[in-house]
């Protein structure tokens, strides 16, 4: 594509190239649907022509994938570093605090966060992704927890994901308010806590934090 302004594009590497097109599709996800983001905008942002964001992602749907592939990464990464702050405490509380580094990243992007739960919006490879991205989250509820892989314990794991998402998306349209996310933890905890008692597993939820 011809371009229509003659301003004289900063010279990068490759690498640093790359980082600036995911710089500006992780600001342009963030703060609106998968469908009112183009790419032609991300390349603006960017510095950059379309046609130089497709050599790095070949479509839309790729450049959006690697973001939320990114997202997860990043998450995960902060509630493991956050939980191995709390070794030695209760499981109630280090799971809590999970729950609130989870409310941090969905309150910095909320359009991006919600998007692929929404029918209709963002696209099949970042469905896949969180799917994924499950089985991961429960492999970390198993050592928060002290738990073993077993059924059908495991059903109130992705039980309390599935929960945690839904109600999440709730908050989100609500408009993430800051006075309802003590309750927001407090209802997933529970949430999981009971699923598990029914399940007869009990791994301390039930006390109060530190």
């Amino acid at each position: 594509m011809t371009r229509s302004d003659r301003r004289p594009r900063r010279r990068l590497d490759p690498a640093q190239r790359r980082t600036a097109i995911l710089d500006a599709a992780r600001a342009a996800f963030a703060h609106a649907p998968y469908d009112a983001v183009s790419v032609a905008a991300i390349a603006a942002a960017a510095d950059s022509s379309e046609a130089l964001v497709h050599r790095y992602f070949a479509t839309k749907a790729a450049l959006y994938l690697a973001v939320a592939q990114e997202g997860i990464d990043e998450l995960i990464s902060r509630q493991v570093a956050a939980d191995a702050a709390l070794a030695g405490s209760t499981p109630r509380l280090r799971l809590a605090t999970s729950i609130e580094v989870y409310l941090d990243v969905i309150a910095t992007s909320p359009s991006g966060w919600s998007a692929p739960l929404r029918p209709q919006e963002g696209s099949a490879g970042v469905t896949e992704l969180r799917a994924q991205a499950r089985d991961r989250y429960v492999g970390l509820l198993h050592v928060l927890l002290g738990l073993t892989p077993a059924e059908p314990q495991d059903h109130a794991l992705h039980g309390y994901l599935g929960f945690l998402d839904a109600a999440c998306l709730s908050w989100v349209t609500a408009g993430c308010p800051v006075g309802q996310r003590r309750a927001l933890v407090d209802m997933a905890v529970a949430a999981l806590a009971g699923a598990l008692d029914a399940a007869g597993v009990r791994p301390g939820l039930r006390t109060e934090p530190d």
